[in-house]
């Protein structure tokens, strides 16, 4: 990350109008993005000195308008394009929803199972992690056949094991721990 991501992501939050929809705008931004990375003519027509800021501008307010960005979110991309960092909205997006999460209290976990979960067991999963961490839990499910049962939840750093390769260590350490063995 740049040292300039969290900046304009938290001054993005700070100036944004009450009740923004910041989940609408990142979803649009993705789209950018995505038009950023799949077209190279279009990376280097922005990153040209060549080229009149005047003409950049125009193709990023068609391009925001075509992705349904609102007047904020494509007067954010105007001052990013600005300054010159346009190309790095990637990481920006990144950052701003990292800053949103931390705001609404939400923890983004990625949840591998050994099998498709129903919506009921995802739920249970989810409440069961929102009850040891405090914070409104999203999960993002991989399945991993090789994975016995239960499940492995990381978010960030954070690990929390939950299958049945774990539980069978914790019985052993704790047969360990109790016969001296």
């Amino acid at each position: 990350m740049s040292s300039f991501t969290h900046p304009y992501a938290r001054a993005f939050l700070e100036a944004a109008p009450p009740d923004y929809d910041v989940a609408g705008f990142l979803a649009a931004g993705q789209n950018m993005v995505n038009a950023f990375k799949a077209n190279p003519a279009l990376r280097a027509f922005l990153l040209a000195p060549n080229v009149p800021r005047e003409a950049k501008s125009k193709a990023i307010a068609a391009i925001a308008a075509r992705v349904g960005l609102d007047e904020y979110g494509a007067r954010f991309l105007q001052v990013m394009l600005r300054n010159h960092r346009l190309l790095a909205a990637a990481d920006v997006f990144k950052t701003l929803r990292d800053l949103n999460d931390q705001r609404q209290n939400i923890l983004r976990v990625q949840l591998t199972v050994p099998a498709p979960l129903t919506d009921a067991e995802r739920k249970t999963v989810e409440d069961a992690i929102a009850a040891r961490t405090g914070m409104k839990v999203q999960s993002q499910i991989e399945v991993d056949s090789k994975l016995l049962g239960g499940f492995i939840a990381q978010a960030g750093s954070r690990v929390y094991d939950g299958s049945v390769a774990a539980a069978i260590r914790r019985f052993q350490t704790l047969v360990n721990e109790r016969t001296g063995a």
